[in-house]
């Protein structure tokens, strides 16, 4: 008289049937939700610990829907319905006997999802009865499925209810906790640099228990802090009222303040920290300009490392494999094929002494390059694009290859020391590879290491535990692969989707118009009404008071109209399974839209699951974090996946760590099978097949996603597919998750803005052709049915309600700022949600025109240009361009806002080479002051700051057209221009140099609307450039 229930990560639960409601009638195998009383565990942070009592067991999905009996057997039979196959058991029907399918029968039915059937049908009611010549009394065993008009399966929406989310809670890192106390005289002053002092700092136990010492971490880039004794890595037990002392010797390298920070962490998994703050002589400026070095060709070095990779390919070793992130599974319901460059091609790219040869050939056939995208080469030409880019990753790799280093260990790993290594590009991730050659034999094996961290100066690898054994300090030559899994991902998507989605839906051409999926409408007052059809009405048993319409409640209070159509749209669902586009301008509240979607969708379409991608693990957690501050959903009913990669990096939010879990591809009922494992702060590993996908959310990457192509799911497991920031994806990225639904059932939203960075791909043969082009703005730039026609669509800015929504209520910037993007960008589409500038942006504005002497009456306008005819410089052997004056004039304005009291988290810089980064980093450092974020256009993308300053770097007018072409640089790129003048809130300071800048229309624009405004101020322009009354102003 018991229910055993299998859970995905304690023990098997035993439920008695007279002590919990029990809303179906449960058999072996059916997948089920259990309302719980739990006596929570404070050691867990998931709402886990030991369950008390099972109040409720219902199931996990209930699916409604219609259709035509197709088999009939003694003892159950079969359903056809649009989207699958439905079994039911006669004896388990609930039916009370008054009725007995029979083949043909117009049926509606509700069922559950079960381990061994699929869907087992719980209910089935007779809708019109069959019509046959000759009744069968005794149907055959075997009747096989009959081809009858697929009937459609109406939507029953349920009340949502009201959860609370589950966020733990953070301790200070720098005090004293559970009797430990750490003393010493952390204040140093010097006079000048190079002068040492020796520190002792001093830990006591002061409780009633042993603590263990487990190991100190010391500042990764110090130069100024060293341990003298014991060593970082000594372990000690302390007892109470004992001591551990650590003597430091701190040497003054760097003018003005600065900290350095030490760390101890304990058994048990608690830190304290410690700092030393150190200050040398005057406050440094930052002024010292670094010594000119001579431009290297960045075409040189480009062809050196395509004629190291052409030799690299021609002239392969075996080689003794490395240890992988996780075990790759030896039986997969879908495998993944390998997809290697053709070698054709690579000889083609790499062996080419010109680019143009090598578009010339490309043009030609076989490949046939410039062609336009069309069905007929769809798959080729990706495909093409793909092995060109990965030709690219193999080329630019040459650059981390050494002839003869030396491995340290460090833990159970090796590492390879390699300076500023985690800021290099192309990236190092974990899973790429180190190949390490003996220096002394030619003709010996080469080791293959797998990379499974990448610190800020050196890889941590896994190779053949026989290699770590027998390793003794020799030297080895080395040479980087990267990993091509999400290559082979890719590859895959592009040969599966076609298939399954048919081309058809990738070049839409025709509507054929569905009933609603949901019949909700927008009524006068912005509130979303569902309206009930007849036949429902009917159905209905008079039970409801309100059998016409009733209200849907909207989660977030603060939806514009837009974004209200765009949902409500959504869920009618009139062109599925087509793409539905939402796409609108920077902080017009994108992402805010596809997490209420989501969360209307879970409440109002019971028999969902949703999957959300994104291009990035940063907008992953972000949707995760939202998700799960709504309160409304519980861990459990979604799920972040996450890479192993992440995991080793430790890049997993702590607070979200309860909502994600890395996946374990390996057939469930093999010996190899791994069991799930909890980490201490909640995190599930190794999530087996059976219970992927069974969450009512999967949030991931695209990429991430591409594991799940190697699973069965049936046809219609997920239903609705939403991608956020669609814009930046590949279209083969965008194939992933669109792979794991199906043509019949699933619905799919793109979100994005087609006007800001498109995908990043980095190969020169790709660039300014239709594969560097997400499917979002293809589609909104190819396609008819997606097409602006403000004849047939005036209400809705010529675009079909059907197919578009336009979101246009910008929340981010104020009413000057706004106007730039929105006129140079959006034709005048935007509307400011703030009309007039706050009592705290007059404020920031105010002290903005006094820090820049502007010369302008009413400090009421956010843009302002700083002119700075400065020298654009390169390091030895590097690409990446820096400028000394920009950085400096950048540091000065961002001390005097500090000045003013904004902090750092207030304020973005932006600037388009690595270099500079770097450059403006070393200033801070210098001037002891903690940097704001400092990054590239890319790594603002979705961003926003109260104080955008950009730094365009380039000066140089004799390269101007080497800007124009360059990857990084961002002169004439508009996409690129909208992105970095977009992240501003309420100021926005742009420092160049105008003249260069100048010949680009676009920046002309932005320099004519701050001289217009008298808001630009530094160097004198030349006369024709010159509109009065702006030049001067000091810093």
């Amino acid at each position: 008289n018991t229910i055993t229930v299998e859970i995905n990560t304690d023990e098997p639960i035993e439920v008695e049937r007279d002590k919990a409601r029990i809303t179906f009638s449960p058999e072996d195998g059916d997948f089920v939700t259990l309302t719980c009383v739990v006596q929570i565990d404070s050691e867990y942070v998931d709402l886990r610990g030991e369950v008390l009592e099972v109040t409720v067991i219902e199931p996990s999905r209930l699916i409604p829907g219609r259709g035509t009996v197709t088999l009939v057997t003694d003892g159950g039979g079969e359903i056809q319905a649009v989207d699958d196959f439905y079994s039911f058991e006669m004896a388990l029907l609930g039916n009370n006997g008054t009725y007995r399918p029979q083949i043909g029968d117009k049926v509606q039915f509700e069922a559950v999802e079960n381990e061994f059937f699929g869907k087992r049908c719980i209910r089935v009611k007779l809708l019109q009865q069959a019509q046959h010549k000759q009744p069968q009394q005794h149907p055959p065993q075997q009747n096989q499925p009959q081809q009858l008009p697929p009937q459609p399966s109406p939507q029953q929406p349920l009340p949502q209810h009201q959860r609370q989310p589950n966020r733990p809670s953070g301790t200070d890192l720098y005090e004293d906790k559970f009797g430990i106390r750490i003393i010493g005289e952390f204040d140093v002053t010097f006079s000048n640099v190079q002068e040492s002092v020796e520190r002792v700092v001093t830990i006591r136990n002061e409780s009633d228990k042993r603590h263990k010492i487990m190991r100190l971490f010391l500042p990764r880039t110090t130069t100024q802090l060293r341990l003298l004794e014991p060593q970082a890595h000594s372990q000690t037990f302390l007892f109470p009222n004992e001591t551990a002392q650590y003597r430091f010797e701190i040497t003054s390298n760097l003018y003005g303040r600065s900290r350095e920070t030490c760390t101890w962490n304990f058994g048990g998994g608690f830190k304290i920290a410690r700092s030393f703050n150190i200050r040398t002589g005057e406050d440094g400026d930052g002024t010292s300009e670094q010594n000119p070095s001579q431009a290297v060709s960045a075409r040189e070095s480009y062809f050196k490392r395509k004629l190291a990779a052409l030799n690299q390919s021609r002239s392969r070793k075996r080689y003794i494999g490395g240890r992988r992130l996780c075990k790759t599974p030896n039986f997969v319901a879908h495998k993944i094929g390998v997809y290697e460059v053709p070698k054709d091609l690579f000889e083609l790219v790499a062996g080419s002494e010109t680019d143009e040869i090598v578009q010339e050939q490309l043009s030609a056939p076989p490949y046939r390059f410039d062609e336009p995208l069309t069905c007929g080469n769809y798959r080729h030409l990706f495909h093409t694009a793909l092995f060109l880019e990965e030709i690219n990753q193999h080329i630019q790799f040459r650059k981390y290859d050494q002839e003869r280093v030396q491995f340290v260990p460090q833990d159970k790993y090796l590492a390879l020391l390699m300076a500023g290594i985690s800021e290099s590009r192309p990236s190092v991730i974990p899973g790429d590879m180190v190949y390490a050659s003996a220096t002394w034999r030619d003709d010996a094996a080469e080791f293959q290491g797998i990379i499974h961290k990448v610190l800020a100066d050196r890889v941590l690898l896994l190779f053949d535990n026989l290699f770590h054994q027998s390793y003794n300090g020799e030297s080895y030559r080395v040479h980087f692969e990267f990993g091509r899994g999400q290559q082979r991902k890719l590859h895959h998507a592009l040969d599966t989707v076609p298939k399954t989605l048919g081309m058809e839906y990738l070049f839409p051409e025709r509507i054929t118009p569905n009933e609603p999926l949901m019949n909700v409408v927008l009524n006068e007052r912005e509130e979303m009404v569902l309206c009930n059809s007849k036949e429902d009405i009917d159905n209905n048993d008079g039970n409801d008071s309100d059998d016409k319409e009733r209200k849907l409640p909207w989660y977030n209070q603060r939806l514009n109209l837009y974004q209200k159509r765009a949902i409500v749209n959504v869920l009618r669902g009139e062109v599925r399974p087509l793409p539905y586009v939402i796409f609108g301008p920077p902080g017009s509240g994108k992402t805010l839209t596809s997490i209420e979607l989501t969360l209307q969708l879970i409440a109002n379409v019971p028999q969902s699951r949703v999957v959300v991608a994104t291009p990035s693990n940063s907008a992953a957690y972000l949707i995760t974090e939202r998700l799960a501050q709504s309160g409304l959903l519980k861990p459990g009913e979604f799920v972040r996946l996450v890479s192993m990669s992440q995991v080793e990096q430790e890049n997993i939010p702590p607070a979200l760590a309860p909502y994600c879990a890395t996946v374990s591809i390996g057939d469930t009922h093999c010996a190899e099978s791994e069991e799930i494992l909890v980490t201490e702060n909640g995190m599930r590993m190794k999530l087996q097949a059976k219970h992927i996908g069974r969450n009512r959310v999967t949030i991931s990457t695209c990429s991430a996603f591409g594991t799940l192509m190697q699973l069965r799911f049936p046809p219609n497991h997920f239903t609705h597919v939403i991608i956020d920031e669609a814009g930046q994806c590949l279209e083969a990225e965008t194939l992933i998750p669109l792979s794991l639904i199906n043509q019949t059932v699933g619905s799919v939203v793109l979100l994005g803005d087609p006007q800001q960075l498109g995908p990043v791909q980095l190969s020169r043969y790709t660039e300014d052709r239709c594969v560097r082009v997400s499917m979002l703005e293809r589609l909104l730039t190819t396609s008819r049915l997606y097409a602006v026609d403000r004849d047939r669509f005036p209400d809705s800015f010529g675009y079909d309600p059907r197919f578009i929504t336009q979101l246009r209520v910008n929340y981010r910037s104020i009413p000057s700022i706004l106007s730039v993007y929105n006129e140079m960008f959006y034709d005048g589409m935007l509307l400011p949600n703030q009309l007039e500038n706050t009592a705290d942006d007059v404020k920031l504005l105010g002290i903005m025109h006094r820090i820049l002497e502007v010369k302008r009456e009413t400090p009421d306008y956010g843009l302002f240009f700083f002119g700075v005819d400065g020298t654009n410089k390169q390091a030895p052997d590097s690409p990446s361009w820096f400028n000394n004056a920009e950085a400096c004039t950048v540091l000065r304005v961002v001390q005097k806002l500090f000045l003013k009291g904004y902090e750092m988290q207030d304020i973005g810089i932006i600037t388009p080479y690595l270099m500079q980064i770097r450059t403006i980093r070393r200033l801070f450092d210098i001037a002891s002051l903690d940097a704001p974020k400092i990054g590239t256009v890319e790594d603002f993308q979705g961003q926003e700051r109260r104080i955008i300053i950009l730094s365009t770097v380039r000066s140089s007018s004799a390269l101007l057209q080497h800007d124009i072409r360059g990857m990084l640089g961002f002169v004439a790129n508009k996409k690129r221009i909208n992105v970095a003048i977009s992240r501003a809130k309420a100021a926005l300071l742009i420092v160049g140099n105008p003249r260069l800048l100048g010949r680009d229309p676009s920046w002309q624009e932005i320099i004519d609307r701050a001289l217009n405004n008298n808001t630009y101020v530094g160097c004198t322009l030349p006369p024709r450039n010159h509109r009065g009354g702006a030049d001067g102003g000091n810093i």
